[in-house]
């Protein structure tokens, strides 16, 4: 059998208990990276260092467009086709193997998130209430609470419990790829994608005020409409990029007001276990690990405590 029938097969029986959108995020990983490169391989033939030849010419020369790929993609790649090689084995096509899969490191080592300024920051959010609609209410909601833009985009005004303040996070929006259908694209309306992002966030007196001046609101409306017709976040992400433009601010994608609320917060002193819930992380290491980064100063104070007489 070859690894593109194998990789069918598999993907035909996930598909019946997974979402469908972590379906088409498998079914594009598999026949955009995987099986251009192994797809005519037979798997009884497919050894350990096949794999590893594939995740070199993934991080060296990526693919048609001749960009490297990410180590964090090429991980996830690796980690579908063990997946693909587990249901093998439970299907008897092949006996159970060790890999043992080495990654070449990254050369701009650890990114750090981009965040705005204190500044760019304040600016944005006077210049929403000057103009206040519901769109840049969206932005400015995302400033005050660290949501995701498909979150955003999929919520209603039933979502927010205005008498205690709390905003329900229950779904998400998003675009996902179809390979076989036409068109290519879908927008779909799912829960998100862990139970961590099932969420309730408190939301600031200041917001609440805000949401009282909005006119009319619908209750069955979407916020950024206020009426039953979504905006899909491709869209949004124009009406940000523009608004961005208009007021002279640096150009930082949708998902930096995510990254700027979350570094406020910890900036402000805020308890990291607190902040890790807000923005529907798994667990609060990653909270840590994205957003937490000492001072030469803090660490400083750290060695100091180390005394003697």
């Amino acid at each position: 059998m070859l690894m593109e029938e194998l990789s069918e097969s598999w993907l035909e029986e996930k598909k019946q208990y997974i979402k469908q959108s972590t379906y088409a995020y498998y079914n594009f990983e598999v026949k955009n990276y995987i099986l251009p490169v192994l797809g005519n391989m037979d798997v009884d033939c497919l050894r350990e260092e096949h794999i590893q030849s594939a995740v070199f010419h993934w991080q060296n020369t990526g693919m048609e467009n001749g960009r490297p790929l990410k180590k964090s993609t090429v991980k996830n790649l690796v980690a579908l086709i063990k997946q693909i090689l587990k249901y093998a084995v439970r299907k008897g096509i092949i006996r159970e193997s060790i890999m043992e899969i080495h990654f070449l490191p990254q050369a701009d080592g650890k990114r750090k998130n981009k965040v705005f300024t204190v500044d760019e920051q304040n600016e944005m959010i006077q210049a929403i209430l000057s103009h206040l609609d519901y769109r840049s209410f969206g932005i400015l909601l995302c400033i005050n609470s660290g949501l995701r833009i498909g979150e955003v985009c999929a919520l209603k005004w039933e979502d927010i419990d205005a008498k205690n303040g709390i905003l329900h996070v229950t779904r998400t929006i998003q675009r996902i790829y179809m390979k076989n259908a036409m068109p290519h694209t879908r927008v779909i309306i799912s829960e998100p994608k862990t139970a961590s992002s099932m969420r309730d966030i408190p939301l600031s007196h200041k917001i609440l005020e805000i949401i009282d001046e909005l006119p009319e609101l619908n209750p069955q409306g979407y916020i950024l409409t206020n009426s039953q017709e979504f905006i899909e976040p491709r869209t949004f992400r124009k009406f940000y990029t523009s608004f961005l433009k208009e007021i002279n601010i640096t150009q930082l994608n949708f998902h930096c007001l995510r990254h700027t609320f979350a570094t406020r917060c910890i900036e402000k002193g805020a308890d990291y276990k607190s902040v890790s819930e807000i923005l529907g992380h798994t667990t609060v290491n990653t909270t840590l690990n994205m957003y937490v980064h000492p001072q030469m100063e803090d660490k400083r104070k750290c060695v100091e405590m180390i005394c003697w007489e």
